[in-house]
């Protein structure tokens, strides 16, 4: 029997109310709506979810015994004492900080890029890389203090100049980059040899957004205007920008322990199709039929825009009927970008031995401020490393030149300084992600070691182990988070998946996820956030039939956390 046919069908349903995605919104939804007395017995909630684990885009893999998040790792603003943050007050025993020491490379002169090995690992020849005493790799320290200071500047002034208005829609982040006062003031500070680093940094807003700057950059054909500045066009929580040491599977479990604990989860069920216009909203699966009076989607949004296109055929069309116009707009016009990690595993941290610690010692900046304290065991041990590679395709930015072609810029997380592990985690972003996602593990781990020894100008041990995520190819994601696509996304959009379906039966079809989040998108606390939101909603609605909700009110925490 097919879904249309259940949905028509009168009579019971089968639960009263069913969640779709085991990721934090699906949790986060479910999990208030389970603390609730009419939802506690056996067929009032249901939550299906595709994957065999709990957590979506939140995710970690063991290699060689070490945990490896492969997902989230970030709180983005902690918030303050009267507006905190909702994450923080999950598993209050976490532990997280900022990153507070890096070093920087410079693009290194052509010379000293040797032709790979037979075996794909660069050889570099110490001697003859160090033989020209004026070539310096590592960016000094007081300059990469002043290099730092521009990155952070830069994403304040964006902050400051967005606003939700139709200039801010239609212009490009790559624009007022350009037409920035402090950006352009940095070339006449900056001296010639490193001017090419500055031309390049403003790609570290790509892999904080995992949107495209430019048409170079963009992994899909809607994406080829760039991010427009409605970006930062949102009141997100203030506070620091956080890493969560222990990962967020530990918060995952936490927020879905009393679904799980009650029964009321099925783990490696495939939503096929969800017919809507019935007197019971009936769902279609890998596994067998579900109906219920109300269904709240967190499917994301790489995976909503995938099955919305694959075929005019409605069989195969994953609503039925097709979503209202402004629904489906909703679905295409906002962006959804890669965001992947390339972890290299060590049998120890090679950074902290000679002579790779003599360069570091060079480079090495606070970037919080001297008076920052750290946590980490050696104070000459860095957090991040960041340099560039001309071996994945990158722009340059300058407000003379504009955009051009150039050197890419890439970042690794030292783990070993946050976690113990002894691993770095290379981030690659948008078009780039999508090509590294066509290679194997090694031949990405190549990438990154063969710019690790150009950095330092000498050999660098192979690892142990290497692993490369894989969002854009993720079948369940297909992507990492959304983002604002200059002139075609816009907040009404976000809003619009805030509004329910509810038919002439009174069946309800309802959307959460970070994409639907207005002032959190593309953030954990966005998903969790809009997750609550919705439970709120099917809660007020069977309390007050037909009683409008105010979705731009902050919901409330569940019982487990107040």
């Amino acid at each position: 029997m097919t879904a249309s046919s259940l949905a028509s069908q009168k009579g019971p349903s089968d639960y009263d109310t069913i969640v779709i995605g085991a990721g934090m919104s699906g949790l986060a939804c479910a999990s208030k709506l389970s603390d609730h007395p009419s939802y506690q017995n056996d067929k009032s909630l249901l939550v299906l979810e595709a994957r065999d684990r709990i957590g979506g885009r939140i995710g970690s893999v063991n290699i060689n015994g070490n945990r490896l998040d492969t997902g989230a790792n970030w709180i983005h603003g902690v918030g303050t004492k009267e507006d905190p943050n909702p994450l923080v007050g999950v598993l209050p025993h976490k532990k997280f900080r900022q990153l507070e020491k890096s070093v920087n490379f410079r693009a290194p002169p052509e010379s000293l890029t040797e032709t790979p090995a037979e075996d794909g690992w660069v050889k570099v020849d110490a001697q003859s890389a160090t033989k020209d005493p004026t070539v310096e790799l590592v960016v000094p320290s007081q300059l990469s203090k002043q290099l730092f200071g521009l990155v952070w500047g830069l994403m304040f002034s964006l902050h400051e100049k967005a606003s939700n208005t139709e200039e801010c829609k239609n212009t490009t982040i790559l624009k007022t980059i350009m037409e920035d006062e402090e950006f352009r003031d940095a070339f006449d500070r900056t001296p010639k040899e490193y001017q090419q680093t500055l031309r390049a940094l403003p790609q570290f807003v790509e892999n904080m957004e995992a949107g495209p700057l430019t048409a170079q950059s963009a992994e899909h054909d809607a994406d080829k205007p760039g991010m427009g500045m409605l970006e930062y066009a949102l009141d997100d929580f203030d506070g620091d920008q956080v890493f969560l040491k222990d990962g967020y599977t530990a918060v995952v479990e936490e927020v879905g322990k009393k679904v799980k604990e009650r029964g009321q989860l099925k783990l490696g069920v495939e939503v096929e199709q969800i017919s809507w216009n019935g007197t019971n909203i009936a769902i279609s699966t890998n596994t067998g039929n579900y109906t219920a009076r109300k269904v709240v989607s967190t499917l994301p949004l790489g995976v909503l825009q995938h099955l919305s296109q694959r075929s005019s055929d409605r069989s195969l069309s994953l609503f039925e009927p097709a979503l209202p116009n402004e629904k489906m707009a909703a679905i295409q016009s906002l962006g959804f970008g890669t965001l992947d990690k390339i972890f290299l595993v060590f049998d120890k941290p090679w950074w902290k031995e000679e002579p790779f610690l003599s360069t570091i010692k060079k480079g090495i900046v606070s970037i919080n401020g001297p008076d920052e304290s750290s946590d980490s065991a050696d104070a000459n041990e860095p957090d991040s490393f960041w340099g560039f590679t001309d071996e994945l395709p990158g722009i340059e930015v300058s407000p003379t030149h504009g955009a051009q072609p150039g050197v890419r810029a890439l970042s690794a997380i030292n783990l070993h300084a946050l976690t113990g592990v002894a691993a770095l985690s290379a981030f690659v972003s948008c078009a780039n992600a999508v090509h590294v996602e066509s290679l194997s593990d090694e031949e990405a781990g190549m990438i990154v070691l063969r710019s690790l020894s150009r950095w330092f100008g000498r050999d660098v041990p192979k690892p142990d182990a290497v692993h490369v995520t894989r969002w854009a190819g993720d079948k369940y994601s297909l992507g990492s988070y959304t983002h604002m696509i200059t002139g075609v996304s816009e907040t009404k959009h976000r809003e619009e998946f805030q509004k329910p379906l509810v038919n002439e039966h009174g069946a309800e079809l309802r959307f959460a996820g970070e994409h639907t989040s207005t002032n959190h998108f593309a953030t954990v606390h966005g998903a969790l956030l809009s997750g609550w939101r919705e439970a709120d909603a099917v809660l007020k609605s069977e309390e007050f039939p037909g009683t409008a909700v105010s979705y731009r009110d902050p919901p409330s925490p569940p019982e487990w956390q107040s």
